[in-house]
């Protein structure tokens, strides 16, 4: 039979238990709500991935796009180069040819005369001469 004592023990463990679900039950409304802040973190931080991922995406794309620009600059000026240096030895080739004969042509002498030039009272007077600044032709 059920004594006096049992019932005042079984009681006590009942209050017992009743306070460790309490505990229990409070820290569990604790975990959950720590649990939606975290997940709301969760949330945030794949927003930033996405964003940061998409910026990585972005720049990438734009890095391609400079360098196909830089290569194709590059091989526009080596064309321009190339050009320039093929027009400079055709150039060089046809000068030398042309130049070829000048050079073994005599170059006439000129004779100026002797009485080219003479001054008077400060002004120059010659017989081929520039009007004006003091120059005086010979009549």
């Amino acid at each position: 039979m059920a004594t006096l004592e049992n019932v005042k023990l079984l009681e006590a463990k009942v209050a017992k238990v009743v306070e460790k679900v309490k505990q229990l039950t409070g820290a569990n409304t604790a975990l959950m709500e720590e649990n939606k802040q975290l997940k709301k973190k969760i949330d945030t931080f794949q927003n930033q991935i996405n964003e940061l991922e998409f910026s990585i995406l972005t720049y990438k794309e734009d890095h391609q796009t400079i360098e196909s620009g830089i290569l194709s600059a590059l091989n526009r000026l080596n064309q321009v180069e190339d050009s320039l240096e093929n027009k400079s030895a055709d150039v060089e080739q046809h000068t030398d040819a042309a130049l070829a004969p000048v050079a073994q042509r005599e170059q006439p002498v000129q004779n100026y005369p002797a009485h080219a030039a003479s001054f008077k009272n400060g002004d120059m007077i010659h017989d081929q001469g520039y009007p004006g600044n003091n120059v005086h032709y010979h009549s």
